[in-house]
């Protein structure tokens, strides 16, 4: 145990639980370990009475202090009557001299196993930035980042902006900041579902983050472009006890290449080059009459039918042969592996029940085509690789064969 002299961060946040504790009512959130949040630390109710443990974090992000405290000393504190308490000092891991690299870098955007990268190379970092962005055009994403040394932090970004939230760096913890002051924010779900207020401030141009999160993960730092404040918000504050470890030991084992994530179907298209029908020979060379001509002008154009207006199967005959050929056209394009003791009517049946219900979503929205390849890699037997968008695909290829 070392001693804790009070700092005047430390008495403001003893000052507001005071002022929470004070406030009648019978359905304060206490007994949790972040219950009690401030831009500094954290705490929560230990005993269910009147001993709290709460976290201190240093201003400069190099180190914590765990301070076990009764409810009065809570108010001496508060009072000002009180400077000094015994604790527990921490270095944070991430101060060390010797960064040693504990394994390969990870990146996680989502709760599902597929929305997951550990990157072998730089290319597949870009790649995954690269389909992050394109996928938040419309709805805002977040997305995790670790280095292969542990430092971590969050990236925000909706359109052409990002911001980004230090956790964990040789420097500290920190927040992005831009020129541009803006008092307005917009809101992101995190990786619990939970909302989160992001401030325009907090966000620059999706350019000069990229740059920024391709040198963290190298580095373990932001880079000279972007500007940051040594501060980030209460709720991440929790997350520095958290490192890639423990992140790994929670989920299924991540892709290592972006084509079996669930984000490889967020990448923009490239542009097709239409395929100009084949040219008949001509039988004949002779001249071509005036009257022939307008025989061709009136003769009518053949309509080209959307293959989406092909009609679904409708007897469950039809439906088995349906998901029978959309199984092999995922197996021959090694996109989907079968257990050889599995049994493969049951997993035909299962599939074409799903097909029946969410063919039609699934071609139009590839969010649907994303949760409907989640469904199949649920069915027993079955390990699926494909994206939303090789599934899209391969509904109407099979469906139209």
């Amino acid at each position: 145990m070392d001693v804790f002299e009070i700092p005047s961060d430390f008495r403001a946040f003893m000052q507001h639980v005071v002022a929470y504790l004070d406030v009648p009512s019978d359905n304060k959130l206490l007994d949790a370990s972040d219950a009690l949040r401030d831009e500094c630390g954290y705490g929560g109710r230990i005993d269910g009475a009147d001993t709290y443990e709460f976290t201190y974090l240093t201003a400069d992000g190099h180190s914590k202090w765990i301070l076990t405290l009764k409810e009065a000393a809570i108010r001496n504190i508060a009072d000002g009557f009180l400077d000094e308490v015994m604790g527990q000092h921490h270095e944070l891991p991430s101060v060390a001299k010797s960064r040693i690299p504990q394994g390969y870098p990870l990146l996680i955007w989502g709760e599902y196993g597929d929305d997951a990268l550990c990157p072998r190379d730089g290319e597949q970092v870009m790649l995954a930035l690269d389909s992050l962005h394109n996928s938040a055009g419309e709805q805002p994403r977040m997305l995790r980042m670790w280095t292969s040394c542990d430092d971590q932090l969050i990236a925000v970004v909706w359109g052409d902006l990002c911001a980004i939230y230090v956790i964990e760096s040789p420097e500290g913890y920190a927040t992005s900041r831009t020129d541009h002051v803006g008092s307005g924010v917009f809101e992101v779900n995190d990786h619990d579902g939970k909302p989160m207020t992001i401030p325009f401030a907090d966000c620059v141009s999706w350019e000069i983050a990229k740059r920024g999160l391709v040198n963290f993960i190298a580095t373990g730092e932001l880079g000279m472009d972007i500007k940051v404040d040594g501060v980030i918000p209460t709720v991440l504050l929790v997350l520095g006890e958290v490192d890639r470890k423990i992140v790994l030991s929670q989920r299924q084992e991540p892709p290592r290449v972006l084509e079996r994530s669930s984000l490889a179907g967020a990448r923009m298209p490239q542009p097709q080059t239409a395929v100009p029908e084949p040219v008949q020979e001509r039988e004949h060379t002779q001249p071509v009459t005036v009257d022939q001509v307008q025989s061709v002008r009136e003769a009518p154009v053949k309509q080209v039918i959307d293959s989406r207006d092909t009609p679904i199967p409708q007897r469950i005959d039809e439906q088995l042969v349906w998901a029978r050929r959309l199984i092999t056209h995922l197996q021959t394009r090694e996109l989907m592996e079968i257990n050889g003791g599995s049994n493969l009517d049951e997993i035909t049946y299962q599939l074409s029940g799903v097909l029946q219900a969410h063919w039609i979503e699934a071609e139009e929205s590839i969010d649907t085509a994303n949760w409907l390849c989640n469904e199949i890699g649920t069915v027993r037997g079955v390990k699926l690789f494909a994206t939303g968008g090789d599934l899209q695909i391969a509904l109407r290829r099979s469906r139209e064969a």
